[in-house]
């Protein structure tokens, strides 16, 4: 079946599900973030030789600058008979940079989906949709096709979702379009120790291939990653710490070997209610990328402060 029609048949059976569902009152989640921040990126410096050869100079390169943000998401559903549920997720994104239009993004997305109970596990199926656009100009649009398994264990869960999908450019950055796939294992536990609300875990294992014969832009992943929740007092804080390996199919430069790279990320936010709907929030962002081709060795930090509202 050609790849327009799959996507004709998935949406068809999305709305003819959400038809079946019943007219009642659906549940329905809206929250609108505004926030001000600082980032700052580094990458070493090089230039190009009258021999087309790549020469690494010592020192960084520094991008950085202040933004303001803001974000809006929600999420409804519609429950069925027989434990049918269709719902439909979406998020809208700008940031923007006076100082660095580099750092200028924006990202629209929508995720319909339709989840069915199988003994005590849940099936899912559903669309990803997404537009970014990046410094002011458009970027990628993605659309993706998602499957997942759940299973509550008491007040835990194992989840297991699989997804694969397009990326599409345009212009001069077409070389980049690509065929993606991933497969994410995670497992969710709730209250894990004293001081710990809850842990989630996740393990995914991750495949992009290059649609125009890019050996270079091709690569495989693997990512683990914890986030864990937790309260003190009236303060409520978050820490994600994540690794991920990138091996490319090959290099950019003939002189090197495939490009590998090595990526830590550390993310942590702290959080205090001011009213029932409105949450003041700091977060931390730090980004480190290590690769064998030096030109992708990078440095990213962020700082933000912002205000979350229950809509």
């Amino acid at each position: 079946m050609a790849p327009s029609r799959v996507w004709r048949f998935v949406l068809a059976m999305l709305v003819s599900m959400a038809a079946c569902a019943e007219p009642a009152e659906p549940s329905t989640r809206v929250s609108l973030d505004l926030g001000l921040g600082h980032e700052a990126q580094t990458s070493p410096l090089f230039q190009i030789s009258p021999e087309s050869t790549v020469l690494y100079l010592p020192g960084l390169q520094r991008l950085q600058g202040s933004h303001a943000r803001a974000q809006l998401q929600g999420f409804t559903d519609w429950r069925g008979d027989a434990g049918l549920t269709v719902s439909l997720s979406g998020d809208a994104t700008f940031k923007r940079s006076g100082d660095t239009p580099d750092f200028d993004f924006m990202s629209l997305s929508m995720q319909p989906g339709v989840h069915v109970p199988l003994g005590r596990a849940n099936l899912g199926a559903g669309v990803n949709l997404q537009r970014m656009d990046v410094a002011g100009q458009h970027f990628r649009d993605v659309r993706g096709l998602q499957a997942s398994w759940a299973l509550p264990d008491g007040p835990n869960l194992w989840a297991i979702i699989a997804e694969t999908g397009t990326y599409r450019h345009s212009g001069q950055l077409a070389d980049l379009d690509a065929l993606a796939s991933s497969l994410v294992l995670q497992r969710q536990i709730d209250h894990p120790w004293s001081g710990a609300t809850g842990l989630a875990l996740s393990m995914i294992w991750g495949r992009e291939r290059n649609q125009r014969g890019l050996r270079e832009l091709s690569h495989r992943n693997f990512l683990v990653g914890a986030t864990l929740d937790g309260k003190l007092g009236d303060l409520f804080w978050t820490l994600r710490p994540t690794i991920l390996r990138s091996t490319f199919d090959d290099s950019a430069f003939a002189s090197e070997p495939a490009r590998r790279d090595r990526t830590t990320l550390l993310d942590l936010t702290l959080e205090w209610p001011l009213t029932a709907n409105q949450t003041l929030r700091l977060e931390l962002n730090q980004v480190r990328n290590r690769s064998s081709t030096h030109l992708y060795d990078n440095r990213y930090q962020q700082v933000s402060v912002g205000l979350h509202i229950g809509l």
